[in-house]
């Protein structure tokens, strides 16, 4: 294991961001025991809020590379970040912080690095064939074609997203992931399932959040759910998300009825 348990050493009074919800209020302590650690609960409970304090004490980086400090967005995230000590059996430089509405700026970004780079390289090559001057943006260039191919922003939103995490993704990280399974069609976090599984063999580590009833199924995870304000450890079946598309998925006119009468 990397990271083995999130405490809170500090509490802010103040009855602001990031501090007054429910879940950061009561919030004590989180013990991560097993590879994947899922924690569900319904918009605005604070999932996002909790996640970010955890990445931000961690130090983690984003998806891009860059560091969460750099983002101003993230400052509340660091509040919170100075209540927490985070206890570690071996600190891991590998990982990051991702969230699904990262994904399409980063893959512009991704898509502009490697067009300035192909038109740069042009432009030398023009000037002068011999010129080393090419080099660093050949690098650039093949080093973006050798993890994502021709580009993400060249294939479906689903299959990009998955191209982005299996490029990414590395062993002995600490990853966590807030609703990753966002852009994907049930058969793609299937697949996604299985690249988890497949990096929690090389010993990655994963803090999720998730509306995902499939992602909730992975074996051994331990499951959080937000009941009143706290977490709270339950099993697959338990879930309020499963109980409820299962209920769906058996009798969905019981439901559609309420909704439209």
């Amino acid at each position: 294991m990397t990271l083995q348990e999130i405490r809170r050493v500090r509490w802010t009074e103040e009855n602001r961001y990031p501090f007054n919800p429910d879940l950061i209020q009561n919030f004590q302590s989180l013990t991560l025991n097993a590879p994947i650690t899922i924690i569900a609960g319904d918009n605005g409970s604070g999932k996002t809020t909790l996640l970010e304090g955890i990445a931000a004490a961690a130090e983690s980086t984003l998806i891009s590379g860059e560091h969460m400090y750099m983002d101003q967005s993230f400052s509340s995230a660091f509040e919170l970040a100075d209540e927490l000590k985070l206890i570690w059996s071996i600190k891991t430089g590998n990982g990051f912080f991702f969230r699904a509405s990262d994904f399409i700026t980063y893959t512009r970004s991704l898509a502009n690095m490697r067009e300035e780079a192909k038109i740069t390289m042009e432009e030398i090559k023009k000037r002068n064939p011999n010129s080393r001057e090419v080099l660093p943006y050949e690098r650039t260039y093949y080093e973006l074609r050798h993890l994502y191919g021709e580009g993400l922003d060249k294939r479906s939103h689903g299959e990009s997203f998955l191209d982005l995490f299996k490029a990414r993704f590395q062993p002995n990280g600490f990853y966590i992931l807030d609703e990753p399974e966002a852009p994907l069609s049930p058969n793609r976090q299937l697949t996604l399932l299985a690249m988890l599984h497949d990096m929690a063999k090389q010993g990655a580590r994963f803090l999720i959040s998730t509306h995902s009833p499939i992602l909730m199924a992975y074996p051994n995870a331990d499951l959080y759910e937000i009941q009143d304000g706290e977490l709270t450890s339950v099993s697959f079946d338990e879930m309020e998300h499963v109980r409820l598309t299962k209920d769906f998925l058996d009798k969905p006119e019981r439901y559609l009825r309420h909704l439209f009468d």
